[in-house]
């Protein structure tokens, strides 16, 4: 194990593929993505066209009175990661525990009923103190109080990078000893911002997305949660805890090449993963797979096969937005959950969508089953404004 190396003690997520990390996984393998016109609570305002990757209704149902969806999905996956580490969040009290949340939709667009009221001039008491509230809180500061937790919080807000660089983050926060214990991730919800948004842009489809196929043609609008449990080596011995995978490198970098366009030559990407691999004391040669950001519009799959292509040739690529839709803020948290998950299971499932070679790409994601034998893999994520991040994540065998 290299001496930067943070252990995973437990994961969770919800997303359109299932409803837990195993689910997620094994809905990975096919048509399983719950992929429908939106419903109601998505879209009241006009003729639905464009289908999105949903959550199971059953889980949408169990929010509470009063949270968000978007903070309902992080709970839900954090409630996971606390089981699978055997570990109830009241036992870490005592401990310094932190908490980073990436978001987009729960930062920014969750208050759309008052909102228009107050275009209208039509607000109420109730809805001043609902501004109020939201103005003061933030979603990592309500998952905080919630777990009754009193170290560090902060929300990231990188747009479709944020789930990433809040694990990225939850790393530094272990490894400079400010925390013992670290609950990370990302979480996102559906609403008619996003969805209007990137059909606006024309990036939107109305078909399933086809990563890296040539003939893709859009994205998919998802969302979910991903959390994981990071813990330092004291905490992982006083508790007894088996790893299930751990956080070996981290790199972020900013191109600001376009307001929502990636750099096609990559740059951003390209030194985000230099450094994560950096940090984690690996060579590419050393990759399994890479879990691309792959959302099957044009440009961002043509600029990541740049950056693949020019760092990580040979290594083989898989694309699960196929099934999961492209969950924004949550996105890079959700998938180094499926990341660990092909680690674990050393098996990485085809691309779904994929269908066509296009001799831009200059390779062919995953197409079948693949049966893989080294323990470490590399997750990145591009977003709006030039943001860039990547993980280098180890199997839960990797020290040994």
């Amino acid at each position: 194990m290299t001496s930067s190396a943070v252990t995973i003690a437990g994961t969770g997520c919800v997303c359109a593929a299932g409803n837990s990390s195993a689910q997620a996984f094994a809905g990975a393998f096919g048509e399983a993505g719950r992929f429908l016109l939106p419903t109601q609570r998505v879209n009241r305002r006009k003729k639905k066209s464009f289908p999105v990757f949903q959550v199971d209704e059953r889980v949408v149902e169990a929010c509470p009175q009063g949270h968000s969806m978007s903070l309902h999905f992080f709970l839900t996956a954090a409630r996971e990661a606390f089981a699978q580490a055997g570990v109830l969040p009241q036992e870490f009290l005592h401990k310094r525990v932190g908490v980073i949340v990436g978001t987009t939709v729960d930062a920014s667009f969750h208050c759309l009923e008052v909102y228009g009221r107050w275009r209208k001039e039509q607000l109420t008491s109730q809805d001043v103190q609902e501004l109020s509230d939201y103005y003061h809180t933030s979603t990592a500061q309500t998952v905080s109080r919630l777990f009754g937790f009193t170290g560090p919080f902060q929300t990231v807000v990188t747009a479709c990078a944020s789930g990433t660089d809040a694990i990225g983050l939850a790393k530094g926060w272990i490894d400079s000893g400010l925390c013992d214990v670290v609950l990370c991730g990302g979480c996102d919800e559906i609403n008619i911002v996003p969805y209007d948004g990137f059909i606006r842009l024309l990036i939107a489809s109305k078909e399933k997305c086809r990563p890296f196929s040539k003939n893709r043609n859009g994205i998919n609008i998802g969302e979910g949660a991903g959390a994981l449990l990071l813990v330092s080596q004291q905490v992982r011995q006083e508790f007894h805890i088996h790893p299930q995978g751990y956080v070996l490198g981290y790199g972020n970098a900013c191109d600001a090449y376009h307001p929502t366009a990636p750099d096609p030559a990559a740059k951003g990407l390209s030194k985000a993963i230099e450094h994560a691999l950096r940090q984690a004391g690996i060579g590419a040669a050393e990759l399994a797979f890479i879990n691309a950001h792959a959302t099957a519009s044009q440009a961002n799959d043509l600029a990541e096969s740049v950056a693949f292509r020019q760092y990580l040739a040979q290594v083989p690529v898989w694309g699960s937005k196929g099934v999961t839709g492209h969950t924004l803020g949550a996105a890079g948290a959700v998938e180094a959950v499926l990341t660990l998950q092909a680690l674990n299971k050393r098996q990485v499932p085809p691309t779904v969508g994929f269908e066509i070679y296009d001799e831009s790409i200059g390779f062919s994601p995953t197409t079948q089953v693949t049966t893989i034998t080294k323990r470490v893999a590399l997750s990145n994520s591009l977003a709006f404004g030039g943001c860039n991040a990547a993980l280098v994540l180890g199997a839960q065998d990797y020290a040994y």
